[in-house]
């Protein structure tokens, strides 16, 4: 079989040409990492109780000690705050609590229901769209019963590939088209 050389070397340089120019236009493969943060709203609530009365006032019968008059009275208008904390998985709790006079002034206590916070992370890989390919293969000539070497230069654009190739050895050339079925 003669080969055509002049239709061959006008493919060749065509392949050539259209991935030269097609390599400026694309840009590397990148790889974007998207971060998709979910929180779910935590209830806070805040409740408040003014001059509680007691529900048991117990008083000492006799006196077992001198006592320090001054030291009672600094102690009866002084204001003491008093807090209390509880934290667990699913609420957190604060209880404050104001003495004066010897008498409760205020309650407040003050909670959060906790909810999960979910933190996605999503990583894309964005694929070029062109790529240039060149390679070799050994091939072998049914007709000829005889092996041979041939040269492949070829081009992807997204899920195809266009080739054009040459085997030296039975001297015979081969243009081609593929197209990717499966990705990974």
């Amino acid at each position: 079989m003669k080969v055509d050389w002049k239709w061959f070397a006008i493919v060749m340089m065509a392949v050539v040409i259209v991935a030269l120019l097609q390599r400026g236009c694309r840009g590397p493969g990148e790889t974007v990492r998207v971060t998709t943060v979910t929180r779910t709203d935590t209830l806070h609530v805040t409740d408040t109780v003014f001059f509680p009365a007691p529900y048991l006032v117990t008083y000492p019968v006799t006196m077992p000690a001198d006592i320090d008059t001054a030291a009672v009275i600094r102690d009866y208008y002084s204001r003491k705050s008093y807090t209390i904390p509880y934290a667990d998985t699913a609420v957190k709790a604060v209880t404050d609590i104001t003495v004066t006079g010897n008498a409760v002034e205020r309650v407040t206590l003050d909670w959060e229901l906790l909810n999960k916070t979910t933190v996605t992370t999503r990583t894309v890989r964005t694929e070029p769209k062109l790529a240039v390919t060149i390679g070799g293969g050994l091939t072998f000539s049914i007709p000829d019963r005889k092996p041979g070497f041939e040269f492949v230069v070829g081009v992807n654009i997204r899920r195809n590939q266009v080739y054009a190739g040459y085997d030296f050895v039975n001297m015979t050339p081969r243009i081609g088209w593929q197209y990717q079925i499966f990705r990974n």
